[in-house]
Formats: C-alpha cells, sequence, structure tokens
C-alpha cells in the first residue's frame, strides 16, 4: 500500500477538507482522556510503591536469612522438588522472621511510602 504525497502540492494541502468535531464535543473527549489516563497513573504509581515495598521485604529476608536471624533449613525441606509441578509453596515460607524484627521491616516499608 502506497501513499501518493508528490502531487500534493502545499496549495492542495490546504484545500483538503477534514471533519472537525464542534468544540463541546472535543473538550468532552479531552476531559474523557484526561479522566482515564489519570486513573491508569493512580495504577501505575500504585504498582511502583509496591514493587519498592517488595524489594525492601526482599532485602530484608535475604539479609535475615544470611545472618542466620531467619531459620530457613524447616521451610526448604518442605519445598517441593524441582520436577514436581503440583508442589506449592505456602504461605508460611512468607511469614515474619522468628526474631520479632518485624518492626524494622514496617519502618523501612513506611519509609518508601513517605
Amino acid at each position: 500500500m502506497t501513499v501518493r504525497l508528490q502531487n500534493l502540492s502545499n496549495q492542495n494541502f490546504y484545500n483538503v477538507r477534514s471533519v472537525v468535531p464542534p468544540v463541546s464535543e472535543q473538550e468532552e473527549i479531552v476531559s474523557l482522556v484526561a479522566c482515564e489516563s489519570s486513573r491508569i497513573d493512580n495504577v501505575i504509581i500504585s504498582s511502583m510503591r509496591e514493587i519498592a515495598l517488595l524489594q525492601v521485604y526482599r532485602t530484608r529476608l535475604i539479609a535475615d536469612v544470611v545472618t542466620g536471624k531467619l531459620d530457613v533449613r524447616e521451610a526448604a525441606a518442605r519445598l517441593p522438588d524441582e520436577g514436581d509441578a503440583d508442589g506449592e509453596i505456602g504461605d508460611d515460607l512468607l511469614e515474619g522472621d522468628e526474631t520479632g524484627d518485624d518492626a524494622e521491616l514496617d519502618a523501612d516499608a513506611e519509609e518508601i511510602e513517605g
């Protein structure tokens, strides 16, 4: 499919007629687009906040495992084999650490949200 623009001179271009909706309809369209884009922006901001909180949680979880504050041997023993597609990881793996340092994690999360 080609467009033959070589025959479209400046004079012909300005003589081309186009359909333009009335100003009230244009304003309605702009208002609708602004409303929808605002909703999308809010979802993006919320998702970015959740990602940041998950990154803090992940970093904290790794640090607690590496430093020995969280004992994962029992949870690791309950993990399914790599070839077992039916195995599910329980929510108990995602529970707080055993040292009671959840307050620190909550403080980190509040710092990000703030």
